[in-house]
């Protein structure tokens, strides 16, 4: 499913487009708003269908279902795969990078204190000080753990795997669950909270851009409702998270590393 706010930013946008414009060619409010809310529907219509033969093959909850039924070795065999280095060193639930070590521990429950714990002691054995951590969320009261143990934890989250493992051609051939529409998913995806940030700065623009345009109310009106929006997000209604680019870059290295690297279990055997 595409992000929601896609669609909103792209409804706002061309609503007021197309009314400031027709609004001069009627002399009545009436048929300006009728055309408006026509070329809208047109415009979101053709943007999903779009969207639907060139986007992604499916959806990030798909993937994220695929890695909680297989488990946590089916994630990391995918981004060996992806590395394309059969000496890299890793293990049933990480792989060691360059300066830390990516561990795959997803469910669909947050990860508890003895979870943390775990891939704390895994990084210490290896003398990584920064984890990577393929989750779907962690209660917050596990993070004093990561603190304790001297580790720097990063939450990496379906989104930022997702794009990795299609960018380098290792995203799993997997048949989309057809869902039917629902109020609740309807409320899960608009709330998500990787959308704060854009509903936050568009309603923070249409509202400044109120005070200098004769079209005030309906500026008023969609910058309010964003606000609002961006203010659910943060609630418990709202879920999700931001992806984590610096795992990124450093598996990027690790794409990029030369294949004679020997494994730390080697030298210790």
């Amino acid at each position: 499913m595409a992000k929601l706010f896609d669609y909103i930013s792209l409804t706002i946008i061309t609503f007021l487009l197309t009314f400031v414009w027709t609004a001069l060619a009627f002399d009545s409010a009436l048929p300006a708003l009728i055309m408006s809310c026509t070329i809208t529907l047109i415009a979101v219509v053709t943007l999903r269908y779009i969207r639907q033969k060139t986007g992604k093959p499916y959806t990030y909850d798909r993937l994220a279902l695929e890695f909680g039924i297989r488990g946590n070795e089916y994630v990391i065999s995918l981004l060996k795969s992806a590395l394309k280095n059969p000496d890299i060193c890793a293990g049933s639930n990480y792989i060691l990078l360059e300066k830390s070590i990516l561990i795959a521990n997803f469910k669909f429950s947050a990860l508890n204190i003895s979870d943390i714990g775990a891939a704390c002691a895994c990084a210490k054995k290896y003398c990584r000080k920064q984890v990577f951590l393929i989750c779907r969320t962690i209660d917050r009261k596990a993070y004093a753990v990561a603190q304790l143990e001297g580790v720097r934890l990063n939450p990496v989250h379906i989104r930022a795997v997702y794009k990795l493992l299609k960018k380098y051609g290792a995203l799993p051939d997997l048949a989309p669950i057809k869902e039917k529409p629902s109020l609740k998913r309807f409320v899960r995806v608009v709330l998500n909270r990787a959308n704060f940030k854009a509903y936050a700065f568009s309603g923070a623009a249409l509202i400044l851009t109120s005070f200098i345009t004769p079209l005030k109310i309906y500026y008023l009106t969609f910058g309010s409702v964003a606000l609002v929006l961006a203010a659910l997000t943060l609630t418990p209604l709202g879920n999700g998270s931001y992806s984590a680019p610096k795992m990124c870059d450093e598996f990027e290295k690790a794409v990029m590393s030369m294949p004679d690297q020997i494994c730390i279990e080697e030298l210790e055997n």
